[in-house]
């Protein structure tokens, strides 16, 4: 049986673009005897959107900013119409769509709490059995009895999602309202969700979290100025949305420093000219899990002499966790960088990777291993990975039944 069905949706805004082409027609516009609206002009937020969702089952959201993955949530959760098609619903649902939505800024988070839970039509006395765990939850008992306008963005989210995880709900519809809680926060959410998947909640879940709804999710939709792209396996539809993102937004691989800011730092004995990564004798900026490659930096010793020091390689997630790091100082290998553009290469023979977007940094040491200068960011490159598997690496590993 479906719990969710979205039936050929369509979802148009209308908008005014009111602008001002002169001086003389903004001043015009200022005095409000003279002022005209500007035609509205059709814009199709959702365009011919299908899915069947069956109960039990979880199926992650994803796209760029603007791609309409929250027009579509809101409809689902009836705070909007379609323009076009229909839309049916089986189960209780209880969704996080908008931070801050179903909460009234005067009340207290305890009453909010029950006025959410009345809306879901969760008895006071039901309630007030989960009161405790949903403010341990939260994390925010010294502050559950003050007005929730004098709540941070993360205390809102933390204090929706324990409500919206806490009533028992047949339907889960979470939006990317989880970016604005820490790290750790996320991760108890995540928990939670998964929790729920395996005890039969269907879950639906907008996320920039890619691995997670690889992870978590049995099916995904990658939507796109309101088009439906692809549809399938969370591996398959986040890798073809990650594909498309490389190619709207192409990067030189081989990275030129030799910008404003390193004329800045022209007092550094040395300043980093290009870092790139090859692999299969090509310079890349995506590399498959588990190929070889060529981390190549070059330097430009602009001194009258030579220099001795060290350089040091950070492999980081865009969120700064570091995942692995070279260092010649640590390795006592110390470098000659004689007068002019030097080369230095670093050599891995695999890399294997979840799928993602990673970046490098470069450090460049002295001989005594004083910190001279780093260049965070310095190369980035994402990696893609048939592998479905959680955490940061893929191992190469069998399984045997003896």
């Amino acid at each position: 049986m479906a719990t969710i069905v979205v039936d050929h949706v369509w979802k148009q805004f209308m908008l005014r673009r009111d602008r001002a082409d002169s001086v003389g027609q903004l001043l015009t516009r200022m005095i409000p005897k003279r002022r005209r609206k500007a035609p509205a002009e059709p814009f199709w937020a959702l365009k011919d959107i299908s899915l069947t969702m069956p109960a039990g089952t979880s199926f992650g959201i994803v796209g760029n900013n603007g791609s309409g993955k929250s027009t579509l949530l809101k409809i689902l959760t009836r705070t909007m119409s379609p323009t076009r098609g229909h839309i049916h619903i089986e189960g209780r649902v209880s969704a996080l769509v908008e931070l801050g939505a179903g909460f009234h800024p005067d009340f207290t988070g305890r009453e909010n709490v029950y006025l959410n839970a009345s809306i879901l039509g969760i008895s006071r006395r039901a309630i007030e059995k989960k009161m405790d765990d949903i403010i341990d939850f939260a994390e925010i008992r010294p502050f559950i009895d003050t007005p929730v306008k004098y709540y941070s963005s993360g205390m809102h989210a933390r204090l929706g999602f324990a409500v919206a995880t806490s009533v028992e709900p047949e339907i889960l519809i979470v939006d990317e309202v989880l970016a604005v809680g820490d790290e750790a926060f996320q991760q108890k959410c995540m928990d939670r969700i998964f929790h729920m998947k395996r005890e039969g909640t269907s879950i639906l879940l907008v996320s920039h979290d890619l691995s997670s709804i690889e992870r978590l999710m049995d099916q995904a939709i990658w939507i796109n100025k309101g088009v439906m792209q692809k549809s399938g396996l969370p591996r398959d539809v986040v890798l073809a949305y990650r594909q498309s993102v490389l190619e709207q937004n192409p990067q030189n691989p081989a990275g030129d420093f030799t910008t404003s800011e390193t004329k800045r730092d022209s007092e550094d004995p040395l300043q980093l000219k290009q870092a790139f990564v090859r692999s299969r004798d090509k310079i890349i900026d995506t590399l498959l899990s588990g190929d070889s490659l060529n981390v190549v930096i070059v330097m430009e010793n602009h001194g009258p002499d030579a220099f001795r020091g060290h350089l040091s390689l950070a492999l980081r997630r865009p969120d700064g966790l570091e995942i692995a790091s070279f260092s010649t100082l640590l390795d006592g290998t110390p470098l000659i960088f004689p007068q002019g553009t030097v080369r230095v290469s670093l050599n891995m023979p695999e890399l294997y990777l979840t799928a993602g977007q990673y970046e490098m940094s470069v450090t460049l040491y002295d001989d005594n291993g004083r910190r001279l200068r780093e260049w965070p960011g310095a190369i980035p490159l994402a990696v893609q990975s048939m592998a479905r598997s959680p955490g940061l690496l893929v191992l190469p590993h069998t399984w045997q039944v003896e």
